[in-house]
């Protein structure tokens, strides 16, 4: 055989080599012949383990337990959320390395995410269980119809109860996740939950209540923020902005994630290297909100005058 075979052989097997050794050790990668098919963590959830949901703000969180070799990216992925989304709903996490093992984390769910129902040759083998603990003043009703969309007779038969009476800190069987991880079908959480969606809620009163429908006036370009500087729940939705007064406020989009939210201007931006050619200037929490992992990214802000 030709030295250029036995090669061509021999670089095949080596880089299929690297490509199986480059895991992480959090993730494997299920192959094809023609290539990766699709990430997958390579931890999943027995049956024997379940998970709380806590709501706040009208938003679902399930509360994951870190485990050991776990990472952002791994939970991130079981959970079918963007780190974004995990960011600002733990601001206390920046990186990887910010996880112990035996914390809590808030991830947020869509509702549809929870499987509510069991159908005819439903497997409890194959699904997480999902546990409510009542807080004071809750009745079955609200848990049962606003909270989930369950009959509350479903509820109550789920967690053997012959009454309504419920009584704060009472465990309620809800529903369940699949043990491999939620669905690609119910994936995409793309919200801005709990303080933050509600500090943004805040600033779009104040917004709206100068905009008359003639005076919003919109820029498109670079927004910029400082990767280095930690995400902690003291960075509100707060930016910096030289086209709107202190104090004011700004609409601020982002086309690539469809995400927006309503921001504070706390300063002009300050003119420097980093900031030139520069719309606007963010914050930690804004720019993880918005879906922008780049220290510059493109942004739409909208004001009013």
């Amino acid at each position: 055989m030709p030295f250029k075979f036995y090669f061509n052989v021999f670089f095949f097997v080596f880089c299929s080599f690297l490509l199986q050794a480059q895991t992480d050790g959090f993730a494997e990668f299920e192959m094809d012949q023609l290539g990766i098919k699709k990430y997958q963590p390579n931890w999943t959830m027995g049956a024997t383990d379940s998970l709380f949901v806590e709501i706040s703000n009208g938003q679902k969180y399930l509360l994951h337990t870190i485990r050991a070799g776990q990472t952002l990216y791994s939970i991130k992925k079981f959970y079918g959320v963007d780190l974004s989304d995990i960011y600002y709903s733990n601001p206390n996490i920046s990186n990887t390395n910010d996880l112990k093992v035996g914390e809590k984390l808030r991830i947020p769910i869509l509702s549809k995410a929870i499987k509510r129902f069991q159908e005819t040759n439903f497997d409890a083998t194959a699904y997480i269980p999902i546990f409510y603990k009542v807080r004071p003043s809750e009745t079955m009703y609200r848990i049962s119809k606003v909270y989930f969309r369950l009959p509350t007779e479903i509820l109550m038969s789920r967690n053997q109860l012959l009454s309504e009476n419920i009584s704060s800190n009472q465990v309620l069987h809800i529903g369940w996740i699949d043990k491999n991880g939620i669905p690609d079908s119910l994936k995409n959480f793309t919200g801005l939950p709990g303080i933050l969606g509600e500090e943004s809620q805040k600033n779009k009163y104040r917004y709206e209540a100068v905009f008359n429908g003639k005076n919003e006036k919109t820029l498109q370009g670079t927004a910029c923020w400082d990767k280095a500087m930690e995400l902690s729940a003291k960075n509100k939705l707060y930016v910096m902005c030289s086209y709107v007064p202190k104090n004011g406020i700004v609409r601020i989009e982002n086309p690539m994630t469809n995400r927006e939210l309503y921001a504070k201007v706390v300063a002009a931006k300050p003119e420097n290297s980093f900031t030139q050619k520069s719309i606007i200037v963010l914050t930690p929490t804004v720019a993880h909100a918005l879906g922008g992992l780049d220290a510059r990214f493109y942004v739409k802000v909208h004001y009013c005058q």
